[in-house]
C-alpha cells in the first residue's frame, strides 16, 4: 500500500469511530468524572464544591473510627487525619474510576458498540462495494481492527488524561502512573476487538459476534484464575521450605485427575490471552511514582509510611537490632529527642502480656489501651529526671505474629507537650501502617504478589505480554485467511 491508501484507511477508521452512536454515548458519559475532577477540590483537610461549599474529611467519618494520639477513639471534630488520607483517597478514587467504569463497563460496552464493523463490511452489496476498491481484504480487515483501537484509545485518554489534569488543577494532585491505565486499557481490549473481529468473519452476523465474545471474556479470566491458584500455592511452598531447609518436601502425591487438570490449566495459561495482567503491570508501573515509605517490613507486613516530622533517621540503627531511630535536636540546647521502633522474637523476650507487666510494675504506671493501625497497644506515659531536665518518655507495646514491637518516645517535656509537637507525634503514629493477618495470609497466597517483570515465566510480564501479542496475531491472522477464502 502506498502512503495515501494508508492515511485513507487511517481517515476511514477515524470517521467510522465519531460517527458510532456508541462512541459518543461513551464519550458523554465518561465527560461527567472529568467534569467533576475540574469542579471538585480535595483539600488537605477538606472537599470543596464548586469552591463554595466546603465539607471536612472528618466531618464525614463516624465517631471512633479516628484516633487521637494515645490511640484512644475521639470524636472526629477532636481528632486528626493520618497522614497520607487525601492521597489515598484520590488513589482509591481513580482506581475505582477506571477498574470498574473504564476496564469493565467500558470494555464490555465497547465491544458490542463495534462488533458490527466487519459484519457489516461483509454484507451483500456493502462488500461488493468495498471490495471494488484497490485495497486489499486484509488491509481492510486490519483497517476495521484499528478503528476499534482508535474508539477505545480515545476514551480512554479522555476519561483517564481528563481526569488526571481535572485533578492536577483543581486539587494539585498529579500521579503520574496513572496514566500507564490508558496505555493498559487498550492493551486489554485488543485482545477481545481480535476475536470480535475474527469471529464476525466467520459468521458474518454482529449479535453472534457480541455473544460469543462476550461469552469467552469471563471463561477465559476463570481459566487463567485457576491456573495463577495452583502456581501461586506452588511458589508459596517453594518458598516456604527454601526458608525452612530442615523439613523435608513431602512426596508429591497428585490424583491422575488433578494432575490432568494442572496439565490442561498450564497449556492454556501458555496458549491464551493472558488479560488479566493488564492491571496488574497498570499497578506495577503505578508503584515506580509512588512515594517510598520510610521503613518497610515484607514479612511482617509494616509500614512506616514517613519519618516523624522535623526528625531524621540514624543510619546505622536497626530495626531487629536495638531498634530504628529517629533523632531531633531541642532548639533550646537540651538533649536529642528521640523515636525508636524495635522489633524482638517473643520466644527470645515473652510474652507481649509478660513485658506489659513488668513495664507497669518497674514504672508503677498503668497503660492506657489504644491500638496502632488496628492493633491493640498498651500505651505507658511518664516523666524522669535525667541531668536536672525533665524528659517526657511514652512507649507502645503491640504485637505482629511472633514478634513484640515497641515504638519509644524520649524528649524534653516542656517541648514535647507544645501543641505542633503532640500534633507530630500523632501523625507519625498515625503513619504506621499494618497489614492484618487475614490480608497477609491472602497476599502470600496471591498471584499478584509473585507477578513482576523479572520473576520466572510463571509469573513474568513480559511472558505474557509476549504469549498475549502472540495470540492477536494468530486470530488475527486467522480472521484475514478466512477472509480471502469468501467468495462474493
Amino acid at each position: 500500500m502506498n502512503r495515501s491508501t494508508t492515511k485513507s484507511l487511517f481517515l476511514d477508521a477515524l470517521y467510522q469511530v465519531l460517527d458510532n452512536l456508541g462512541f459518543r454515548i461513551l464519550l458523554v458519559l465518561f465527560l461527567v468524572p472529568v467534569a467533576l475532577s475540574f469542579l471538585i477540590q480535595f483539600g488537605e483537610q477538606e472537599i470543596s464544591f464548586l469552591w463554595a461549599w466546603d465539607v471536612r474529611y472528618v466531618d464525614l467519618i463516624p465517631d471512633g473510627l479516628l484516633r487521637g494520639s494515645g490511640g484512644a477513639p475521639m470524636p472526629a471534630g477532636e481528632a486528626q487525619l493520618p497522614p497520607g488520607f487525601r492521597d489515598g483517597l484520590l488513589q482509591n478514587i481513580a482506581t475505582l474510576l477506571i477498574d470498574s467504569v473504564a476496564d469493565k463497563f467500558g470494555l464490555v460496552f465497547g465491544i458490542a458498540a463495534i462488533s458490527f464493523y466487519v459484519p457489516q463490511m461483509l454484507e451483500r452489496g456493502a462488500a461488493d462495494v468495498v471490495f471494488s476498491k484497490p485495497v486489499s481484504r486484509a488491509a481492510l480487515f486490519l483497517s476495521r481492527y484499528v478503528a476499534g483501537l482508535i474508539f477505545v484509545g480515545v476514551l480512554a485518554l479522555v476519561l483517564v488524561g481528563g481526569t488526571s489534569l481535572g485533578l492536577a488543577v483543581s486539587s494539585q494532585y498529579f500521579d503520574a502512573g496513572l496514566l500507564w491505565s490508558i496505555v493498559t486499557l487498550v492493551y486489554g481490549f485488543a485482545i477481545f476487538h481480535a476475536i470480535s473481529c475474527t469471529i464476525g468473519v466467520f459468521t458474518r452476523n454482529a449479535i453472534a459476534s457480541i455473544l460469543l465474545t462476550l461469552v469467552f471474556m469471563p471463561v477465559n479470566c476463570g481459566l487463567h484464575a485457576g491456573w495463577e491458584s495452583i502456581a501461586a500455592g506452588d511458589r508459596q511452598e517453594a518458598d516456604y521450605y527454601a526458608r525452612n531447609p530442615e523439613k523435608s518436601v513431602p512426596d508429591a502425591d497428585e490424583s491422575p485427575a488433578y494432575s490432568m487438570l494442572r496439565t490442561g490449566l498450564t497449556a492454556y495459561h501458555v496458549l491464551a490471552p493472558k488479560s488479566r495482567d493488564a492491571t496488574r503491570m497498570a499497578k506495577s508501573w503505578r508503584k515506580r511514582f509512588e512515594a517510598t515509605p520510610e521503613f518497610r517490613d515484607a514479612d511482617l507486613g509494616l509500614d512506616v509510611l514517613e519519618p516523624p516530622p522535623g526528625f531524621k533517621r540514624e543510619p546505622r540503627s536497626s530495626f531487629e537490632g536495638e531498634g530504628l531511630t529517629w533523632l531531633a535536636p531541642h532548639p533550646e540546647g537540651s538533649g536529642e529527642a528521640s523515636w525508636k521502633l524495635r522489633s524482638q522474637d517473643m520466644e527470645v523476650i515473652g510474652s507481649r502480656s509478660g513485658m506489659v507487666k513488668k513495664l507497669r510494675k518497674e514504672l508503677s504506671v498503668d497503660p492506657v489501651r489504644g491500638d496502632i493501625s488496628g492493633r491493640y497497644t498498651d500505651r505507658f506515659e511518664w516523666v524522669e529526671d535525667r541531668g536536672g531536665e525533665k524528659r517526657l518518655r511514652r512507649r507502645w507495646v503491640f504485637q505482629i505474629n511472633s514478634r513484640i514491637l515497641t515504638l519509644d518516645y524520649d524528649a524534653e517535656a516542656t517541648w514535647a507537650r507544645d501543641v505542633e509537637q503532640e500534633n507530630n507525634a500523632q501523625k507519625f503514629v498515625a503513619s504506621i501502617r499494618i497489614e492484618d493477618a487475614l490480608s497477609q495470609q491472602m497476599t502470600g497466597a496471591d498471584y499478584d504478589a509473585y507477578f513482576g517483570w523479572n520473576e520466572p515465566w510463571r509469573f513474568n510480564a513480559w511472558f505474557s505480554i509476549l504469549t498475549t501479542v502472540g495470540f492477536i496475531v494468530f486470530v488475527l491472522a486467522l480472521g484475514i485467511g478466512r477472509l480471502k477464502r469468501i467468495d462474493f
